[in-house]
C-alpha cells in the first residue's frame, strides 16, 4: 500500500473523534475537514490519473527531457473535493441555531442569519460555476476573449448578494486627494461594481498568466492563501461582530483550499506527475476574489497580488499583440550533462593504467570511443547527446567485460553505475522576435531595456532582433541566469512570500499615512 494510503486511513478516525469533540467549535471543525480534504485529494489524484488519460485528457511535459505523458486537468479533483467539504460544513455554520430546543419558534432568541447562509451558498455558486467553466476550457481550448467573459458570469451570484446584503459602494479618498476633491469619502455607485467584477476577472486569469513550470500556479495560491489566512486569525477577535464574521467567513473558504491545494502541489511540483490545468488556475483565482469580495478587503488583496500585477503589465505588450505572442511562452530546456566530463577522467585513468599493466587493446579502444564521443556532445542536440553519453558507457563496459577477472570488492561496478548519473536540466529565458511587431510594442520594449527588465538580442546594425518572452518566469532567468526548474519556481514563491510581507507592511504599518 502506498505512502499516502497508509497516512490517510491512520489519520481519518483521529481526525473525525477529533471533530466530534469539538463539533460546538466551528473553526476547529472547519480545520479538520480541511485536513480530510487534504488527505482525500492527496489519494484520489494518482487513482484518477489512468482514468483522464485514457478519455485524452493528458499532455507532454516540455520541460523534461523525455517529454513523459501526464495527465492534465487534476486541478478539477481538488476542486470538487473542496466543493464537497464545504458543502459538509454549511450545518456546522449555523450549530447554534439547529441546536436550538425549538428552532421554529417565534420565541427563539437566535434568528437564523438567512443573509449570512446567502453569501455562503453564493460563493459556493460562483467557485462551482468557475470550476465548470475551467475544465470546458481545459476540454475546448477556449480563446481568450471567453476566458475575460466566464469570470464576469461566475462572479454575478456574488455581485448580487453584495448589491442586496451590503450595497456599500463608497471609498475613502486619500489624505493628499482630499483638498482637491473636497471631501474625505466618495460615492462611486455603479463604478464600484465594475470594479470588483474586475477583480473576479482579474484574480483568475492573474493565477493562470504567472504559470509554465511545476507547481508555479499551485505554489504562488497557497502562499497567497496562507498569508490571508494569517492576517484573519490575528484580527478575528479584535474587532466588532461584524468585522468577526468576515475574518471567519473568509477562514472557512480558505482552509479547505488550502487542503486541497497542498495535497495537489505534493503531485505538481518538479517533478510534477500530473498537470492542474486551467480549471485549477480558475478555482484559485475565483476562491480569492470571492474572498475578497465578500470579506470585504479587497485593497489588501490586490496588494497580496502585486507579483501577478507586474507579471500582467510587464507581459501586456504580448497580450494586447504589440509584440509577437507565442502560444507558449514557457521557458526552454537545456541540458548540461556532466557525465562526459566524469566518464572521461575516469576512463583516462584506467588507460593510463591499462598501459602500465598491459591490458589489451579493446579497453583502450572504448576509451577512445568515449573520448571522442565527449568531443562531438557539443555538437549535437538534446537526443545526440544523450545517444553519444549511452555509447561511451556501452563500448566502455564491453571493454571492462572482456578484461580478465579483478578480486570482488564491495564497491559497484563502474558500468552498472554509470547509467544512474541523470543529466542537469536547466531552464532558460524562451525568446520571440520582433516580426509583426507595432511600434507602441517596439516603443516599450526599448523602455524595458532601459530598465534592465528585457534581454533584447540585436545584430550589427544595431536593430532589435530578438527579446526574451514577456513573463516573470523569464525576467527572472535573465536576471539569475540559467536555473533548474525546481529552483525557478522557489524563486518565483520566495517573490510571493517577500511580497506577502512588504503587502502587510504596506497595509498595517503605512496606510495610516494615507488614511486618517
Amino acid at each position: 500500500m502506498a505512502m499516502h494510503n497508509k497516512v490517510t486511513l491512520a489519520s481519518t478516525p483521529v481526525l473525525l473523534a477529533l471533530m466530534w469533540q469539538l463539533r460546538n467549535e466551528p473553526l476547529a471543525v472547519c480545520t479538520c475537514v480541511s485536513v480530510l480534504a487534504g488527505l482525500a485529494t492527496w489519494c484520489l489524484i494518482p487513482a484518477a490519473v489512468n482514468t483522464f488519460k485514457r478519455v485524452g485528457l493528458s499532455g507532454k511535459d516540455m520541460s523534461k527531457p523525455t517529454h513523459p505523458i501526464l495527465a492534465e486537468s487534476m486541478g478539477v479533483v481538488a476542486a470538487t473535493i473542496y466543493l464537497i467539504a464545504t458543502f459538509i460544513f454549511i450545518p456546522v455554520q449555523f450549530r447554534s441555531w439547529w441546536s436550538a430546543q425549538d428552532p421554529q419558534s417565534p420565541h427563539n432568541p437566535r434568528v437564523f442569519s438567512y443573509d449570512r447562509l446567502g453569501e455562503y451558498l453564493s460563493a459556493l455558486l460562483s467557485l462551482q460555476s468557475m470550476v465548470f467553466l475551467g475544465f470546458a476550457d481545459d476540454v475546448f481550448d477556449l480563446r481568450w476573449r471567453f476566458k475575460l467573459l466566464l469570470p464576469t458570469i461566475a462572479s454575478i451570484p456574488v455581485l448580487i448578494v453584495y448589491y442586496v446584503g451590503y450595497g456599500v459602494t463608497h471609498v475613502a479618498v486619500p489624505v493628499f486627494m482630499r483638498p482637491l476633491l473636497g471631501t474625505h469619502i466618495v460615492d462611486l455607485g455603479t463604478l464600484y461594481y465594475v470594479y470588483i467584477g474586475s477583480m473576479a476577472v482579474f484574480c483568475t486569469n492573474a493565477i493562470n498568466i504567472l504559470a509554465g513550470i511545476n507547481g508555479v500556479e499551485v505554489g504562488q495560491s497557497i502562499v497567497i492563501a496562507l498569508s490571508i489566512i494569517a492576517k484573519d486569525i490575528a484580527n478575528v477577535n479584535s474587532g466588532n461582530a461584524e468585522a468577526k464574521y468576515n475574518h471567519l467567513f473568509t477562514l472557512y473558504l480558505l482552509l479547505p483550499f488550502v487542503g486541497v491545494s497542498t495535497a495537489l502541489y505534493y503531485w505538481n511540483v518538479y517533478p510534477a506527475r500530473v498537470f492542474v490545468g486551467d480549471t485549477y488556475c480558475y478555482f484559485a483565482g475565483m476562491t480569492f476574489a470571492v474572498c475578497g469580495i465578500l470579506g470585504h478587503f479587497s485593497k489588501t488583496l490586490l496588494l497580496l497580488f502585486l507579483p501577478q500585477v507586474f507579471n500582467f503589465v510587464y507581459s501586456a505588450p504580448q497580450i494586447f499583440g504589440l509584440v509577437p505572442c507565442p502560444r507558449h511562452r514557457l521557458p526552454k530546456m537545456a541540458v548540461d550533462n556532466p557525465l562526459p566530463r566524469r566518464l572521461i577522467s575516469r576512463l583516462r585513468q584506467e588507460v593510463d593504467l591499462d598501459q602500465h599493466t598491459g591490458s589489451d587493446s579493446s579497453s583502450e579502444s572504448s576509451s577512445a570511443n568515449a573520448i571522442s564521443a565527449d568531443a562531438d556532445a557539443s555538437a549535437v542536440g538534446l537526443g545526440g547527446i544523450h545517444q553519444a553519453i549511452s555509447t561511451a558507457m556501452t563500448s566502455f563496459s564491453k571493454g571492462k567485460g572482456s578484461r580478465s577477472k579483478r578480486p570482488a570488492s564491495g564497491r559497484r561496478s563502474r558500468s552498472a553505475s554509470a547509467p544512474s548519473a541523470p543529466s542537469s536540466t536547466y531552464m532558460v529565458a524562451s525568446r520571440t522576435t520582433f516580426e509583426g511587431a507595432k511600434p507602441l510594442g517596439l516603443a516599450i520594449v526599448r523602455l524595458y531595456e532601459l530598465l534592465g527588465i528585457a534581454d533584447v538580442e540585436r545584430d550589427e546594425q544595431g536593430s532589435m532582433v530578438s527579446v526574451n518572452n514577456l513573463t516573470l518566469l523569464n525576467l527572472v532567468l535573465v536576471r539569475r541566469g540559467r536555473l533548474t526548474e525546481s529552483q525557478l519556481n522557489n524563486c518565483i514563491l520566495l517573490i510571493q512570500i517577500l511580497n506577502s510581507l512588504l503587502a502587510f507592511f504596506i497595509r498595517y504599518r503605512l496606510s495610516h499615512l494615507f488614511y486618517f
